[in-house]
């Protein structure tokens, strides 16, 4: 259909090179060039002696000056228009961009593997948030966990709203969808008996058991978790709907006030407890908010949820969960460029309830075995704008005759993760994500056509190399 966007994101969550054109190659990192970088001599630090200062920099840096930003001359701020052909249609770009970069003086270049040992995680978690036992097993009845989601899913049903979606048919499927939750929690109460029901008893589990799921309680307050393949992390406590939280924020926002500061503060110290990656706060939104944003309901939830995401942070560098935005989906048809799933980077979001972390979901958590390079040389800002102009164009697929226009509202420096060729490694290397939304010429019926946001606001336009100027392929993963 023309007026679907390929908005494909990874869930409950590197990478090719685009073509670029003859007279000007962008390097390309499976000819070795990358390998050849990261062989390379690290350079030394911004402050140190051996640095060669460019013309016109400050003698010296004081604790208030970004040294990464400095080295690689990058402005706080880039305003510009400018607009080309695309693949199938023309291409508007508008940048009204922050410059995001990490205040670091070194950017090494780290390699490791994805995956934890669930046993030894559960059991330090556990003893972290229950103590040293004993424990018990919780109580369970069938009819009351259904009950709870057959409200929420009912509340939602009746409460959606199809200004949202626009096309009466993805309006339909988003209620069919929420249909079938609620018919499906409904037939698990239908035919709950007392037999589904069981009572609390001492936990005689094994730590083990962790590598699927695990619930357990110290008769105050109970945990369960849950891994798949020791690449995701699900914690929950207490009892709350499964649906209020979770995933990536689409259209985020910092913390508004002192109480949800520190409610993100309280996030971010329970994820920095669990053992696995360090994390910093990033965003924060009432739950009910975030649910109206996604589908148009009002769900009814108490004031006191809270929906929240974290940033893995790498050396004082984050990492971003982005997928890539290429325009629509017909149009990548068109030009016989297969839809894939995309590589998920690593990922912290969950819930909280008055201020208490109720669920996290940890996707991909990645364990650094070693450094490949301790600062890896960089292209400077000026360059990857330059690619960035050229290759956009090369990266997005119209619709032939429809337009769109690309606001990039945020240009941010980070790490993402890779995949080493012929490996089950990884590396981080740092990444420039020119970050926006499209605003887009669409079909809403034969011979009417009519301009729409596209609503999700918060995808990577295009994703370049920091290191080589390769174009990198979120979907694809090296």
């Amino acid at each position: 259909m023309k007026r679907i966007l390929a908005l494909l994101f990874s869930m409950i969550f590197l990478c090719a090179c685009v073509p670029t054109p003859e007279e000007e190659a962008v390097i390309h990192k499976n000819e070795g060039t990358l390998e050849q970088q990261l062989a390379a001599t690290p350079v030394p630090d911004y402050q140190s002696e051996d640095f060669v200062k460019a013309e016109g920099e400050p003698e010296a840096v004081t604790a208030e000056q970004n040294t990464l930003r400095l080295s690689l001359n990058a402005p706080d701020k880039v305003q510009e228009n400018f607009d080309g052909q695309a693949v199938g249609g023309h291409l508007y770009l508008e940048i009204d961009a922050e410059v995001e970069v990490p205040n670091v003086e070194k950017v090494p270049v780290l390699r490791g593997q994805v995956g934890y040992e669930p046993e030894k995680a559960a059991e330090r978690i556990t003893k972290l948030l229950l103590g040293d036992g004993p424990y018990i097993r919780p109580g369970h009845s069938g009819r009351a966990y259904s009950q709870i989601h057959m409200e929420f899913y009912q509340k939602w049903l009746e409460a959606l709203d199809q200004k949202p979606y626009g096309p009466t048919a993805d309006y339909d499927a988003i209620r069919e969808e929420v249909q079938q939750h609620l018919d499906s929690y409904a037939e698990s109460y239908r035919i709950a008996d007392d037999s589904d029901d069981r009572p609390s008893q001492p936990w005689e589990g094994s730590f083990a058991d962790a590598k699927e799921a695990i619930s357990i309680s110290n008769g105050e307050k109970g945990i369960s978790m849950h891994n798949a393949g020791s690449s995701h992390f699900v914690y929950s406590a207490g009892n709350h709907p499964s649906s209020v939280g979770g995933g990536w924020i689409d259209n985020p926002r910092g913390s508004r006030n002192e109480e949800e500061r520190q409610w993100m503060q309280n996030a971010a110290d329970f994820a920095n407890g669990l053992g696995f990656a360090r994390v910093i706060p990033q965003y924060i939104n009432d739950a009910d908010e975030m649910t109206r944003m996604r589908y148009g309901v009002e769900t009814g939830f108490e004031s006191g949820y809270k929906v929240f995401t974290l940033l893995p942070e790498y050396e004082g560098i984050p990492v971003y969960p982005y997928v890539t935005m290429y325009g629509s989906d017909t149009g990548r048809e068109a030009a016989g460029i297969p839809f894939t799933r995309n590589l998920e980077q690593e990922e912290v979001s969950g819930t909280l309830y008055n201020g208490e972390v109720v669920q996290l979901q940890w996707n991909s958590p990645f364990t650094v075995t070693r450094i490949e390079n301790e600062n890896v040389p960089l292209l400077p800002f000026e360059r990857i704008m330059e690619i960035f102009k050229r290759q956009v164009f090369m990266s997005v697929y119209l619709d032939e005759g429809y337009d769109m226009t690309y606001r990039v509202t945020g240009i941010q420096f980070s790490y993402m993760r890779v995949q080493v060729q012929n490996s089950d490694e990884y590396r981080l290397v740092p990444v420039w994500d020119f970050i926006g939304y499209a605003v887009y010429d669409w079909e809403t019926t034969p011979g009417q056509r009519a301009i729409s946001q596209a609503f999700f606001n918060h995808m990577s336009i295009l994703t370049i190399n920091a290191i080589d100027g390769s174009v990198i392929d979120r979907y694809l993963g090296y």
